[in-house]
């Protein structure tokens, strides 16, 4: 987390989407928050971006589709090199192949387009909090 001011420390979320349109309307709903974003625009620069933390994300938000690597090889990428963030892992085109694999996954939540910020909102902060509902598949917590 980034060191404010007063010695708080402010939570550092990276969003990726190739619409960019799609980044802005993710950090606007964010916005709530008060978190730090930094924006990427594929799974190329996500994996750099986590490569070069200095400290892990507290929150990575990708969509699924994305020039090469897509979102959901990011996140199986960044779990089996032992990363621990929580993932929202959003997308247009939902099915039961790819909502069986985020849940195996461990630490991430399927996050369906269109979605309102109530929403996304309740995901983060389930994610966050360490815990993870998803309505029709169970509960799953965060591997620690």
């Amino acid at each position: 987390m980034g060191q404010l001011e007063n010695g708080q420390t402010k939570a550092r979320f990276v969003v990726c989407d190739d619409d960019p349109e799609m980044r802005a309307l993710l950090r606007s709903m964010l916005r709530p928050l008060d978190v730090s974003i930094v924006e990427v625009g594929g799974g190329a620069e996500l994996l750099a971006a986590l490569a070069d933390a200095a400290e892990p994300f507290d929150l990575v938000i990708t969509d699924v589709r994305m020039p090469a690597p897509s979102g959901l090889h990011v996140v199986s990428m960044a779990r089996a090199a032992g990363l621990e963030t929580p993932f929202v892992v959003i997308t247009a085109f939902p099915d039961e192949q790819l909502r069986r694999s985020v849940s195996d996954i461990g630490g991430s939540l399927l996050l369906e387009k269109p979605f309102e910020r109530v929403d996304l909102l309740t995901a983060v902060r389930s994610l966050l909090a360490g815990r993870l509902s998803v309505e029709g598949s169970g509960t799953h917590r965060i591997a620690p």
